[in-house]
């Protein structure tokens, strides 16, 4: 009797390394370009650091024992895919009419999904974080939130 060779799992991590390296060569490529030296120090600096633990990552699952394998679980992959689509549909609302008009659908369509189910709360939360929002940048720092193609067209 033969037996079968036992297949050896795949460690997810080196997926994680591989992304962040990339991620990282990307982001460290494109901070060259940013002229003034102030500003280029922060996007090197996070693209460096980065780097540095995708390769402590790398390490570290390359000398993990078999018996510390991490499993994946993948049950709440349904959830945030539909999360990433709402969020995408957010982005697109607000070119088209603006972050104060959509921010306040998106808050409230959100809190419904994640079960809050005190609508009053959800209506609260949903005008006053825009409102906040604004009076905090508009107001005080005086920096406009853009208001969408919509408002350009009126």
């Amino acid at each position: 009797m033969t037996t079968k060779p036992e297949k050896k799992e795949f460690n997810y991590n080196y997926l994680s390394v591989i992304f962040l390296y990339i991620w990282a060569g990307a982001f460290l490529f494109s901070a060259t370009s940013i002229k003034d030296d102030a500003s280029r120090m922060f996007p090197t600096f996070i693209s460096i650091a980065a780097m540095v633990l995708a390769t402590v990552l790398l390490i570290k699952t390359y000398r993990s024992k078999a018996g510390n394998k991490e499993t994946m679980d993948f049950s709440g992959s349904r959830e945030a895919v539909i999360f990433a689509l709402i969020l995408l549909l957010y982005i697109g609302l607000a070119a088209v009419v603006g972050f104060y008009f959509s921010t306040p659908v998106y808050l409230y369509v959100t809190m419904y999904l994640l079960g809050q189910r005190n609508h009053k709360l959800m209506a609260i939360v949903a005008v006053s974080m825009p409102l906040i929002i604004f009076l905090f940048f508009d107001l005080l720092l005086g920096m406009q939130i853009p208001m969408g193609m919509l408002a350009e067209w009126i």
